[in-house]
C-alpha cells in the first residue's frame, strides 16, 4: 500500500504511546526524531511500511529501548490464553472446525495496542472478543481458504500482534491437523507489539509450528524486496501464505506474489478498508492469487 495522509497521524499517535510506554522522559526526543523521519519520507508514491518502519526506528534510538513492548505484549498472552482455551473447545465442538478457527483468529487482531482505533490495555480484549465473533466476517473468502489448503503441500503463516498469536495456535492446530505442515513467521526484531522469536518461545507458539522462521530485520510487516532465502524457499515449497494483520497486508498489497495469500484481519484504519472495498472496524478473509504465471 501507498503512504495516505491518514498514515501521518496514525504513525505520530502510536510514537506518543510506545515512548510513554518506556517511562524514561524520553518521549519529546522520540516524537521530535519520528516527525523528522515522516516529513522526510511522506510521498503518496511511497509504500506505507516503509516509511513507517524508518519512523519507528528513529523513535527506538531516541527512547534507547529495544522492545518498549515488552510488558504489553507478555500481558496479552495471558489475557489471551483462557479465550484461546475457549476457543478450542469451541472448534473441538464444532461442525466446521476451520470456520470456527478462523473465526477466533480474526478478532484477535484487535490486540494492536497504541493505534486509536483497537485496544490498548490487554485486560479489555475478553470483554469485547464475543461481540466482535458475533459480527461476523464482512468479507469471507474462508471455502476458497479450506480448497486453498487442501491444494497445498503446507502453510507458511506470518504472525503479527502477541496475544493474537495465542489464538493463532488453535487456526494453525485445525491446519496441521488436516496433514499440512506449518512454517511460522514472526519478526526479525522487537517492533510493536509484534511476536518475536523470544515472543514466541516464551508463550509456547513454537510448539504449534514445523518451524519457525523470521522476517530477518527490524520492519514493519516484511520487506518483500529484502525475503531471507531460507523464508523465500519455504514459501516456493509450502505454495500458500496465510498473513495476519494489517502490517502484512501493507506490505503485500499491490505486490504479485508467486503463491496464493489469505489475508486475515480485522479493519481497522481506513486507507486498509479501502483498499479491501470493505467498511472500517469488519473482520476479513481476503484471498489474492498470482496475476501472472511466476517462474
Amino acid at each position: 500500500m501507498k503512504f495516505t495522509a491518514d498514515c501521518g497521524p496514525c504513525l505520530m499517535r502510536r510514537v506518543l504511546f510506545q515512548s510513554r510506554l518506556a517511562g524514561n522522559g524520553l518521549e519529546f526526543d522520540a516524537v521530535k526524531a519520528a516527525a523528522g523521519e515522516l516529513a522526510a519520507g511522506m510521498d503518496p508514491s511511497m509504500d506505507s511500511v516503509k516509511v513507517a518502519t524508518r519512523v519507528h526506528r528513529a523513535a527506538y534510538d531516541a527512547i534507547r529501548i529495544d522492545d518498549p513492548y515488552l510488558d504489553l505484549k507478555v500481558r496479552a498472552d495471558e489475557a489471551a490464553a483462557p479465550i484461546a482455551a475457549q476457543l478450542e473447545a469451541i472448534v473441538s465442538a464444532s461442525d466446521d472446525p476451520l470456520r470456527a478457527a478462523v473465526m477466533g483468529a480474526v478478532v484477535g487482531n484487535i490486540m494492536d495496542f497504541g493505534t486509536g482505533t483497537a485496544i490498548d490495555d490487554p485486560a479489555m480484549f475478553p470483554s469485547v472478543y464475543d461481540g466482535m465473533v458475533e459480527q461476523g466476517l464482512g468479507l469471507d473468502d474462508t471455502e476458497e481458504l479450506r480448497k486453498l489448503i487442501g491444494d497445498s503441500p503446507g502453510v507458511v503463516y506470518m504472525f503479527d500482534n502477541c496475544g493474537e498469536s495465542v489464538l493463532d495456535a488453535v487456526l494453525i492446530d485445525v491446519i496441521r491437523g488436516m496433514g499440512k505442515r506449518v512454517v511460522g513467521v514472526v519478526r526479525g526484531a522487537p517492533i510493536l507489539n509484534d511476536v518475536t522469536v523470544a515472543d514466541a518461545e516464551r508463550s509456547g507458539l513454537d510448539g504449534h509450528l514445523d518451524r519457525l522462521l523470521t522476517t530477518g530485520k527490524f520492519f514493519i510487516g516484511i520487506d518483500w524486496d529484502d525475503v531471507p532465502p531460507e523464508l523465500s524457499a519455504e514459501i516456493g515449497s509450502c505454495g500458500l501464505i496465510i498473513a495476519k494483520g494489517m502490517a502484512n497486508y501493507e506490505a503485500t498489497s499491490g505486490r504479485d506474489l508467486p503463491v496464493p495469500i489469505v489475508h486475515i484481519l480485522r479493519t481497522k484504519c481506513g486507507p486498509v478498508a479501502h483498499s479491501l472495498g470493505v467498511p472500517q472496524n469488519v473482520n476479513v478473509v481476503k484471498v489474492i492469487r498470482p496475476q501472472r504465471i511466476h517462474p
